[in-house]
């Protein structure tokens, strides 16, 4: 038979070891709220690269769909600013057309409200007229305040 003595070096936690012990869990979980945070920067940033890889196809297309126009484009787009409020609606027009590329610049305009934060810029120009080429440029800003600019060179 077993009895069991307590003495004075056996009497469970003290404070101190509870204190510690909290101290290092909350340093442990301040981390994994970091990784989540940096997680999500990196994320949101992809998303809006994404986003302006798509953009930037989309109106090199635009373009070499409407080619006998391509030079009003950069005329329409030129240092354009994404506003706080959506811009006004596209319609549907007649294809080739000088009426489209207003319409063409108008659906875009609204794609780069719908993924751009205000304030990012858009510029289309011809970039080198002996060899038709043409430069979209978008300019964002992250969420950590970092600018971002991506420059497409294509020829319509």
């Amino acid at each position: 038979m077993f009895i069991l003595t307590m003495t004075n070096d056996a009497r469970g936690f003290s404070l101190i070891e509870v204190l510690i012990t909290l101290l290092v869990l909350s340093i442990g979980l301040l981390g994994i709220v970091s990784l989540q945070y940096r997680g999500l920067q990196y994320s949101h940033s992809a998303y809006l690269r994404s986003q302006v890889n798509i953009l930037a196809y989309d109106i090199a297309d635009r373009i070499r769909l409407n080619r006998a126009n391509a030079a009003d484009y950069a005329t329409a787009v030129s240092g354009y600013n994404v506003p706080a409020t959506r811009p006004g609606n596209c319609i549907l027009t007649g294809p080739n057309s000088a009426q489209n590329v207003a319409n063409d610049v108008a659906c875009w305009q609204q794609q780069l409200f719908d993924a751009l934060p205000p304030g990012s810029q858009a510029n289309i120009a011809l970039t080198d007229a002996s060899y038709d080429l043409y430069t979209v440029t978008l300019t964002w800003t992250d969420r950590d305040l970092t600018p971002h600019e991506v420059a497409y060179l294509f020829r319509p």
